[in-house]
C-alpha cells in the first residue's frame, strides 16, 4: 500500500501529577498498560513488551463484541525515563493492507509532574489517523487512573 498524500501527524499532550519515572513505567509494564490501555470499554490483554531497541510488544484488544484486534511492532528508541518510539502495526484480515506507522512518547518533568507528549505518525489516510485520535485521547485520559 502506498500513498502521496501526506497526513498530518497526531499530537496529543497531557500532564499527569506523578514523575516521569512513573509514566514511562507505565507504558513499559504490562501490568499497568492493562489498567488504562483499551480506550472506553475495549481491554487491553496479553500484552506482551521486550522493552528495548530492537524488542517486540504485541497487545490484543478485546473489543466490546467480543472480537480480537491485534497490534504489534518493534522498539526504535528507549531512553528512560524520556523518550520511547516504536512501529504502530495492526493486524489485518488481508496482510497487504498491514503497514507501519510510527509512535512517540516524550515525557518531560514539569516541577515533579510528567507532560506527556504522544506523537503518531506516517498514516496513509486521513480518518485512520482521526480513528487513532480519539482511541489514544480515551486512553491518555484513562491513564490517570492508572498512575
Amino acid at each position: 500500500m502506498t500513498s502521496t498524500t501526506l497526513v498530518p501527524a497526531l499530537i496529543l499532550s497531557r500532564t499527569y501529577d506523578v514523575a516521569p519515572e512513573h509514566v514511562f513505567a507505565a507504558w513499559t509494564d504490562p501490568q499497568i498498560a492493562a489498567k488504562f490501555f483499551g480506550p472506553g470499554n475495549v481491554k487491553a490483554t496479553n500484552i506482551q513488551m521486550d522493552v528495548r531497541v530492537g524488542g517486540r510488544y504485541s497487545i490484543d484488544m478485546l473489543m466490546e463484541d467480543g472480537s480480537t484486534m491485534k497490534v504489534g511492532g518493534v522498539y526504535r528508541e528507549v531512553q528512560r525515563p524520556k523518550r520511547l518510539s516504536m512501529t504502530w502495526r495492526w493486524d489485518e484480515d488481508d496482510p497487504a493492507d498491514e503497514y507501519d506507522t510510527l509512535l512517540t512518547l516524550e515525557f518531560f518533568d514539569r516541577g515533579g509532574k510528567t507532560e506527556l507528549v504522544l506523537t503518531h505518525d506516517q498514516f496513509l489516510k486521513l480518518d485512520s489517523r482521526d480513528n487513532h485520535a480519539r482511541g489514544w485521547n480515551a486512553i491518555l485520559d484513562q491513564l490517570t487512573g492508572a498512575l
